[in-house]
């Protein structure tokens, strides 16, 4: 049986200010957990103060194994167990051959990363780079995967992730029970962010771009746990969209995204956002549970903004039609809510994403329906029972500029209604609540759709809408 290799970690502060600490593996050297191994014990990195992940740092490791089952190791932690909730942060291996990131504060909601084999192995018998960064002032962490931006998450509060135990590499404790079963090399460690530079591939500029807005249902498991997403992503994959505006993540997203192979950002258990294009930045204009925003790069000399929103779904609006509410009543139910969430996040927004410069793309389920829809030729159509509304989010968006991008290809409303609520609840007031809205002088929607359809089943109870533009 071959022996542990030694493991030195160096300390090198030439290049660095003294909180910018990095350690590396002794050159030609390799931390073995293998079963080749005659003793498998982890690294204990006295010289790192917890206190050093009480703001933002760097964590970067090479990692190769075959072990058929990896099972839930870890690889960089402060934590004394596996556990999500507990304060923080823990880099490991999945049963699935993944790896997995979880974090807290012992205070917020905790958070975990869990990719996919398919498209993130780490049992391949191949060398892989894991890097994580923590932006504590943005509240923002960052997941590569070879220097792919994989996942970026926001902490949602969770910005110490310091603790009072010893920070290890290769097990959660001194034992060879919870050992990786595998090679360490390269670790590193960063007091500061780091990114890696993003590049983008194509050099030509883009002509088009698809966007799809789609709530998933419950991550899309309510028709199942597997099945379910799997649909999920078939609907997606089939109409082919290259920016996702997904609401209802609920633990799905890692999945969704890897299936795509696209890049990831989720805001909150309800928002995130998928790209075929890097997700360059990411902005906090409001709750994080109602409003996801980021600037893509779509090309080397083209970006756009996206916002992906959902707003509260209070007051039910089939109940204040079935009860005959005043129309000075329901819009004041609107402004209670909806409304008053729309306006607080169109004023949030930057200055310049106000000069119609870059395209800016807003999409999401509004939970209410359009003024351009409930006129006087439509009050006897879709349930309307004869109201006339002038609904405040959608006359929100047209005084902020923006087109609706579904009603700017279809104007007729009798022939293309878009009812998006609801592909299941049949028994309640159908009406159009999810849109992409657009503005920006190099932008123009060319064609938009209304996707309820699956081969076997669709697997969510509101239609996704899809549209394609034309960028100059």
């Amino acid at each position: 049986m071959k022996k542990q290799l030694l493991f030195i970690l160096l300390f090198l502060p030439a290049f660095l200010t003294a909180k910018e600490i990095r350690y590396f593996v002794q050159p030609g050297e390799i931390l073995d957990l293998s079963e080749n191994a005659f003793e498998r014990h982890g690294i204990k990195v006295s010289e790192i103060d917890s206190v050093s992940m009480s703001g933002s740092f760097t964590f970067s490791i090479k990692v190769r194994s075959h072990a058929r089952e990896l099972g839930e190791k870890a690889l960089i932690t402060n934590k004394k167990n596996n556990i999500p909730n507990e304060a923080g942060i823990w880099i490991g291996t999945q049963d699935n051959g993944s790896w997995i990131v979880h974090f807290c504060d012992g205070k917020n909601t905790p958070w975990e990363y869990r990719p996919t084999a398919l498209r993130q192995p780490i049992n391949d018998d191949k060398w892989h780079t894991l890097t994580v960064t923590h932006d504590a002032g943005k509240q923002e962490m960052r997941m590569y995967y070879d220097q792919l931006n994989v996942a970026i998450y926001c902490t949602n509060g969770n910005v110490n992730l310091a603790t009072n135990n010893t920070l290890r590499i290769g097990s959660v404790d001194d034992g060879q029970w919870n050992a990786f079963n595998g090679y360490i090399k390269e670790f590193t460690f960063i007091s500061h962010v780091e990114l890696p530079k993003i590049s983008v591939t194509d050099t030509q500029r883009l002509s088009q771009l698809k966007v799809m807005a789609f709530n998933i249902f419950h991550g899309g498991h309510e028709l199942g746990q597997e099945v379910g997403v799997n649909r999920v992503v078939e609907v997606i994959k089939a109409e082919n969209p290259d920016v996702i505006g997904m609401v209802e993540t609920y633990g799905s997203g890692a999945i969704i995204a890897d299936a795509l192979g696209y890049y990831f950002y989720l805001r909150s258990s309800n928002l995130s956002i998928m790209s075929r294009y890097p997700i360059t930045d990411t902005y906090d204009l409001y709750d994080s549970f109602n409003c996801s925003a980021a600037t893509l790069q779509i090309s080397p000399s083209q970006q756009i903004n996206y916002i992906n929103l959902w707003l509260d779904y209070r007051p039910i609006t089939n109940d204040q039609i079935n009860a005959c509410e005043s129309i000075e009543n329901i819009i004041a139910g609107e402004w209670s809510r909806r409304a008053a969430q729309l306006q607080s996040i169109l004023k949030a927004f930057p200055s310049q994403w106000n000069t119609m410069e870059t395209p800016l793309i807003v999409s999401g389920d509004f939970n209410s329906d359009s003024h351009l829809d409930w006129k006087d030729d439509t009050k006897n159509m879709n349930g309307h029972n004869g109201y006339v509304i002038e609904w405040p989010t959608s006359k929100l968006m047209e005084k902020a500029h923006f087109i609706d991008s579904y009603r700017e290809i279809h104007p007729d409303v009798k022939k293309y209604p878009c009812l998006t609520w609801s592909t299941m609840a049949k028994n309640e007031l159908q009406y159009r609540i999810d849109f992409i809205y657009y503005k920006g002088k190099d932008i123009k929607a060319i064609q938009s759709e209304m996707i309820d359809k699956h081969p076997v089943r669709y697997p969510s109870d509101h239609a996704a809408v899809v549209t394609t533009f034309n960028l100059k």
